[in-house]
């Protein structure tokens, strides 16, 4: 294959022009086909459409009384049929109308309000919500702090001495298992 791009070939203007002189002969012969040869062209609406062609209507006789009271078609005016006045526009009351779309508008006005008004009552209730969540939140802090100073042990012996208990001088322990009692004396700890 070679590299070169993909061309058109080129088209030729003589070409062009003899292939429609063939189009126009073929059609030119297939109208003569289809109407005949006839003295007079025939009446083409569009590039092969025939139309056929338009026969004199005669007129009916005449009688010879109606002849004179009617005058030669030349002579007569034409006379256009009067032309009927268009009904008058079915009117729709323009205050109702008016007031519908005023009282819509003003429907949608005081719900887009009332809407606001909610989401603003929502946000202020979330606001409290938080602040009250934050002090509880400082509460708990403050009396977890106060629960472990009070379960140290310097502040536990403080509270003993407080309520008349008494550091001991013996410890006594007890095992189980065969009942025995051992007693150490108390070494401060």
């Amino acid at each position: 294959m070679s590299n070169a791009p993909y061309r058109r070939p080129r088209a030729d203007a003589d070409e062009i022009i003899r292939a429609a002189r063939r189009r126009a002969r073929a059609a030119s012969s297939r109208r003569r086909s289809l109407v005949g040869e006839a003295a007079e062209t025939p009446v083409v609406d569009g590039s092969l459409a025939v139309q056929p062609e338009a026969a004199p209507v005669e007129s009916p006789p005449i009688h010879e009384r109606e002849t004179e009271a009617i005058p030669t078609e030349r002579a007569r005016p034409v006379e256009r049929p009067k032309a009927k006045p268009a009904p008058e526009p079915v009117e729709m009351p323009r205050p109702a109308f008016v007031g519908g779309v005023v009282a819509l508008v003003v429907a949608g006005i005081v719900g887009l309000l009332l809407l606001n008004t909610v989401i603003n009552e929502d946000a202020f209730h979330l606001q409290e919500l938080r602040a009250e969540n934050t002090e509880l939140n400082q509460a708990e802090q403050a009396l977890d702090s106060e629960l472990s100073e009070l379960n140290s042990p310097n502040n536990l012996e403080a509270r003993s001495v407080e309520f008349g208990m008494v550091k001991p001088k013996n410890v006594t322990f007890l095992y189980l298992p065969d009942g025995e009692t051992v007693e150490v004396p108390w070494g401060g700890e």
